[in-house]
């Protein structure tokens, strides 16, 4: 496996943890990004955009409140969320509380829930799952049309992690990817740090159908799973 034996698997996950703490108030996906994946996969679903959506290390949720409004929320939500979202090192929002209302149910997930999996426990809500995103239950395989990261370069193993993303996205669905557009420093906290795109690619079979070395904060990618 790619960094298997770098770093044990112990001080991998105290580092996971005490990184998302560290830029827990911070949001690494904007609401712009969002609605430019919105767009790439509505032409290529002919229109039929539908949930349930995954989002991977989710840190403090932001990124679950941007998917569900701007996914299913209508257009004024969408409107309400770029003009209070501001940018400082990252992305977050001047009405926090305001996105979160009608936040989904991870013990209730249908086509218009976005639920997310985190592995610091401050980042517990309604709609996320703590737990590791490389251990997710059996129950999910083929549960989600759309699974969003932009953490592989977090990953333990991102062979293992890969294919665990793929086993609970749909048949037909999108893996949608933030990632850095350059390979950085390995470290702890960015194990896979040196994966080049044509590597995370292939992690991923099926069709891209979207590639964008300069979005907001990383390289983003859009794959469409056969």
């Amino acid at each position: 496996m790619h960094n298997l034996g770098k770093f044990s698997k112990e001080e991998y996950l105290a580092a996971q943890i005490e990184a998302s703490k560290r830029k827990f108030r911070f949001c690494k996906v904007s609401t712009r990004c969002v609605a430019r994946f919105k767009e790439v996969i509505y032409k290529s679903s002919g229109g039929n955009i539908r949930g349930p959506i995954l989002c991977l290390g989710t840190r403090n949720g932001r990124e679950l409140d941007i998917f569900r409004n701007l996914f299913f929320g209508g257009r004024l939500k969408a409107i309400l969320m770029r003009l209070s979202e501001k940018e400082q090192y990252a992305f977050s929002s001047r009405f926090p509380w305001l996105e979160s209302m009608g936040m989904s149910d991870v013990a209730k997930i249908d086509e218009r829930s976005v639920v997310g999996v985190e592995i610091n426990p401050d980042g517990r809500r309604k709609d996320v799952r703590i737990c590791s995103f490389d251990e997710m239950p059996k129950e999910r395989e083929g549960k989600f049309n759309i699974v969003y990261s932009n953490t592989l370069d977090h990953a333990y193993a991102p062979e293992i992690a890969a294919k665990e993303w793929y086993r609970v996205l749909a048949p037909g669905g999108y893996m949608v990817l933030g990632f850095p557009g350059e390979p950085v420093k390995v470290t702890t906290a960015n194990p896979s740090g040196d994966l080049t795109f044509q590597q995370i690619k292939s992690f991923f079979p099926g069709k891209l159908i979207y590639y964008n070395k300069y979005g907001n904060c990383f390289a983003d990618a859009i794959i469409k799973k056969s």
